[in-house]
């Protein structure tokens, strides 16, 4: 059985994601590593709590020690699992997905994500379970000074933000109790946006998926910028003082041309994926910068930073690592260290790129295996490839929900969609 997807183990909690695995991963844990030392942080969803509850059983049962942070950011886990010399560390967050969904993702030693044979070990693993003697079963501890990733946070910002006005949207989720704390530290008004913890309203419009509340409260209150995450904070969608988007291909743009301005990009390089903007990777390159593209998913982009020595790297839904900053994708540290970039110049400016129009759609299906190996399917995206002013077309499974993502990308969107809509007619007719 195959557990993980491209971000961790994924699904309906209590249905598809159940306190058995939970429990089964825990316990796996507490075996990879004998006497495991494991970080454990979750965001705010009413299934988080018992999905925690189960997972620091498996460890314990093994033998291993869970040290709790409670609500915790993704990034922040990753933090604590390398201030602590931790084993693992587990976030129980479903990220971006609606609020009944849950997940599992897994850090190891050095605060990354697992790579797809590290998982594969652990999903043998859970295939059994192995039990500590009464008397040396492991304990679970309260994580000691949670707020030394406040701390950190604020210590990243370039510039202080006195005077400045930011709107964080909080997606309801784990950013609510550190991103507001984070920018009034720096000096910052803060508007902040959907911050509830009763867990029944995470991303629900709002947050990155869902950024029009943020963008109006900007122009609203003439702030300098508004930024959205998802529940548990490893995205960040921003909008500049105007109220418009600023994707995350503009941020990874950004963020390349201020660390090549300060000779901090090795080799030129920033990494992101076959989603990101060919207008981006365009104007990266008249800056002199080579754009390496991965699958979609922020550890492939890790991975392949981890390789070439790229200090850069992003996803267009907002994943951005900063990898002398930080091991994985975080989206607060992200707005932190844009708003110090604003405090010199609008962020308008900062993003003033040309970005190639992107038509993308979802086809829920049974099968996602059975639907993209079909022949019919597989023709129909060879026909579409053709489209006149098509740049790219990408098919793939989604690793989080049982659904064919379809992305586009044309000189013009009449050429985009008509791609798109052309392989999303043949995936409905072998629905059928």
């Amino acid at each position: 059985m195959s557990y993980f997807g491209t971000d961790g183990i994924r699904g309906v909690a209590g249905q598809d994601l159940t306190a058995r695995t939970a429990f089964s991963l825990g316990n796996a844990l507490a075996r990879a590593k004998k006497g495991a030392r494991v970080v454990l942080g979750r965001d705010t969803r009413t299934s988080s709590d018992m999905l925690a509850l189960a997972l620091a059983a498996g460890v314990t049962a093994g033998g291993g020690t869970v040290l709790g942070g409670g609500v915790l950011p993704t990034a922040a886990v990753s933090f604590f699992v390398r201030r602590e010399g931790a084993d693992f560390g587990v976030v129980v967050s479903a990220s971006h997905n609606p609020p009944e969904y849950n997940g599992l993702k897994v850090f190891g030693a050095d605060g990354r994500k697992l790579a797809d044979e590290e998982e594969q070990k652990l999903e043998r693993l859970m295939e059994s379970y192995a039990f500590a003697p009464a008397l040396r079963c492991g304990r679970e501890f309260a994580l000691r000074e949670r707020g030394g990733y406040v701390d950190y946070l604020v210590s990243c910002c370039p510039a202080p933000l006195a005077g400045r006005t930011f709107v964080l949207d909080c997606a309801n989720g784990a950013a609510g109790a550190f991103a507001p704390r984070v920018f009034r530290r720096l000096g910052a008004r803060v508007i902040a946006l959907n911050c509830r913890t009763d867990g029944r309203r995470v991303n629900e419009n709002c947050g990155a998926l869902h950024p029009n509340r943020m963008r109006r409260a900007v122009t609203a209150a003439g702030a300098d910028a508004g930024f959205c995450y998802d529940g548990d904070a490893d995205r960040l969608i921003a909008a500049d003082e105007e109220g418009k988007l600023v994707d995350g291909d503009k941020l990874l743009y950004i963020f390349a041309r201020e660390w090549q301005a300060h000779g901090k990009l090795p080799h030129g390089i920033a990494v992101g994926t076959a989603h990101t903007n060919t207008g981006a990777e365009r104007a990266l390159g008249e800056s002199g910068i080579t754009l390496l593209r991965t699958d979609v998913g922020d550890k492939y982009v890790a991975a392949c930073m981890q390789k070439s020595g790229a200090a850069v790297g992003g996803e267009q839904s907002g994943h951005l690592i900063l990898s002398d900053l930080a091991a994985t994708g975080d989206g607060i540290l992200a707005s932190v260290v844009l708003a110090g970039l604003i405090a010199r110049e609008k962020l308008s400016a900062l993003a003033d790129i040309r970005l190639l129009p992107q038509y993308n759609l979802n086809v829920r299906v049974k099968d996602k295996t059975r639907v993209l190996g079909n022949e019919r399917v597989r023709g129909a995206i060879e026909r579409a490839q053709g489209t006149a002013g098509l740049v790219r077309l990408v098919v793939r499974a989604s690793g989080t929900e049982p659904l064919v993502r379809v992305f586009a990308e044309a000189e013009h969107m009449c050429a985009a969609r008509a791609a798109a809509e052309q392989v999303r007619a043949a995936i409905a007719a072998q629905e059928e």
